[in-house]
């Protein structure tokens, strides 16, 4: 059976959404955040939104707005929930001289307000993943220095007040940027990369021991986004790890997941196919930022961004996993 072409839920209408990222509450709820404007590239008007789901992204609320600073371009915005009920946003500020500044944001009301947003570090750097609560506490931020610069983890140990940065090695024919981190054991956490500037599209992984501190050389990984490189998103559904990504930039997505104890091979040859954007392959304008959270226990929703002549959205589609994704 093909894959569907059509979306299920229309997250929010707007100008030029984009780079959407998406969490799933202890209460259960979904949290979606992304940045809308009415260009790809800087725009002084350019801010992060939130909306939420309570039907486990059936329905969503109006779109409240995160951070808008004047004359500034905030955008790739992600969202998490911390273990004491706290929403992170981080996103990252974008200069008409196109220098760029991370930050990040807090809620302790469930996005009724926002706290006044601090700066992760004096770096002209971006971000994409969210942060993660580690199990000491820290908290584990993913961002990187302009394209093909490199990417650096930023933890911090009082609840993002202040950060640490710690650089990912460089290695022959690695340019990460945007990455995602997830923690798989005491102490150890996975990096994901996109590689971008290299067109071959395939993902890279890193790996720490020591809670963000220090980072092994970054190796290839066997799983490819084609046409363009796209950024992975990597969770777990039950104990399965799954990767989500665009297999065909702004034409299809996919998740694929991994038995292999070092997440460098994914099993591709049985990769699942989520959706592509039109009937008969052919690429929409924009798209390709796919997050997934689990919704059921052989359920996940994938919000994405879309901009074609027919509209311009932060989608949802339901995939079905198979059952063996425990």
């Amino acid at each position: 059976m093909p894959p569907k072409s059509q979306h299920d839920v229309v997250v929010y209408r707007g100008n030029y959404p984009g780079w959407p990222w998406a969490a799933r509450t202890a209460s259960g709820s979904l949290i979606c955040v992304f940045r809308d404007d009415s260009v790809h590239g800087f725009s002084p008007t350019g801010k992060v939104l939130l909306t939420q789901s309570r039907d486990l992204g059936e329905t969503w609320t109006q779109a409240q707005v995160v951070v808008d600073e004047e004359g500034i371009d905030d955008r790739n915005a992600a969202v998490a929930e911390l273990p004491d009920k706290t929403w992170l946003v981080c996103y990252n500020s974008y200069t008409c001289d196109l220098v760029s500044q991370c930050w990040v944001t807090l809620s302790r009301d469930q996005g009724v307000s926002w706290a006044r947003p601090r700066a992760v570090a004096d770096l002209d750097a971006r971000t994409r993943g969210t942060a993660i609560a580690l199990a000491n506490g820290d908290v584990l931020l993913p961002i990187y220095k302009a394209p093909g610069s490199g990417s650096v983890a930023a933890r911090s140990s009082d609840g993002g007040k202040t950060w640490t940065l710690s650089d990912v090695p460089d290695t022959d024919g690695f340019l990460g940027d945007e990455w995602v981190v997830q923690q798989i054991g005491d102490g150890r956490v996975i990096g994901l990369f996109r590689n971008n500037l290299v067109r071959d599209g395939f993902f890279w992984k890193s790996e720490s021991r020591d809670d963000g501190r220090t980072w092994d050389v970054p190796v290839r990984t066997n799983v490819q986004s084609a046409r363009n490189p796209s950024p992975p998103h990597l969770d777990f559904h039950g104990a399965t790890p799954v990767l989500t990504y665009a297999d065909r930039r702004m034409v299809s997505v996919s998740m694929v997941i991994t038995g292999d104890p070092d997440f460098v091979r994914w099993d591709v040859g049985h990769r699942l196919p989520c959706y592509q954007y039109r009937p008969d392959g052919e690429p929409i304008d924009d798209s390709s930022y796919p997050v997934s959270v689990a919704v059921g226990v052989n359920r996940r929703f994938v919000v994405d961004y879309e901009i074609r002549a027919e509209g311009k959205w932060i989608t949802g589609y339901f995939v079905n996993v198979p059952q063996g994704w425990r």
